[in-house]
């Protein structure tokens, strides 16, 4: 009840949501005990290759979250006040579009994922399946197990771009707005091009997020190096999406106070 009540305070009298803050304060707070825990268990696998290692799975992971909270393919809009001036073509301006998002589903997919892959083992633990002693080299099932994850999430990723986007009522929304895409006849063939677009950077996205859910395993069993899987995708993904937002608060008050006295 305090957590949500200064929450709600830091929402209401502070930047950004006030729950995004305090998960983000946590996930932070938690770096250092993180590194400390990886540098004490891997002190005798130090070595230049496994620094270079976890400084790329830095950087890529940074990289490559940052891409997909703020990528997008921005597509053309043209209104009826436009197509009536006299040179239509060139009145398409770079603020009259739709921001398509490479990555739609957010943390959800590795969430979903995460949750299916413990029910298997939730349920062994309970000795509901039957102990099979099968000649079985782990190796070579851990190698199954992030061949499933990452195409669960990838599935899920699909999956749930379709439910929060659908191309049938942005075409309809258009239509009534008068607005349409260049090129594209409104109504049946816009929906059918926004479907495609969607397909593409879905598939875009939900390749990127299932790469950067598995690259900490990857690393980790490359280099031999335990621990790494506390950099988690979903944490990262948390942290970036909280500093965005905040900047993209503070720049809107800038701009605002700007505005402001401009016009005093």
């Amino acid at each position: 009840m305090i957590v949500l009540w200064l929450s709600e305070l830091i929402t209401d009298y502070g930047l950004g949501n006030g729950a995004s803050l305090l998960i983000y304060t946590n996930i932070i707070s938690s770096l250092p005990n993180l590194g400390n825990k990886i540098i004490s268990e891997n002190s005798e696998n130090f070595s230049l290759s496994s620094i270079l290692g976890i400084g790329i799975l830095i950087f890529v992971s940074l990289y490559g979250i940052v891409f997909l909270q703020e990528g997008s393919r921005k597509i053309p809009l043209l209104s009826s006040k436009q197509l009536n001036q006299t040179s239509p073509q060139n009145s398409v301006t770079t603020n009259n579009y739709i921001p398509l998002r490479f990555n739609q589903a957010g943390v959800m997919p590795i969430i979903l994922t995460t949750a299916i892959l413990v029910v298997p083992n939730y349920i062994s633990n309970l000795g509901l399946l039957p102990q099979i002693n099968l000649p079985i080299n782990f190796e070579s099932l851990k190698f199954i197990y992030w061949i499933g994850y990452f195409l669960l999430i990838l599935a899920f990723s699909l999956f749930y771009s379709t439910i929060v986007l659908n191309p049938k009522d942005i075409s309809d929304q258009l239509q009534k707005m008068a607005v349409t895409i260049p090129g594209i006849r409104p109504g049946v063939q816009t929906t059918f091009y926004l479907k495609q677009v969607m397909k593409r950077i879905t598939l875009i996205g939900a390749t990127m997020l299932a790469i950067l859910a598995t690259l900490p395993n990857f690393i980790e069993s490359t280099l031999n190096i335990t621990s790494l899987n506390g950099l988690s995708t979903t944490s990262l993904l948390i942290l970036a999406g909280v500093i965005l937002d905040l900047v993209r608060e503070v720049k809107n008050i800038y701009y605002s106070n700007i505005y402001n006295n401009m016009y005093q």
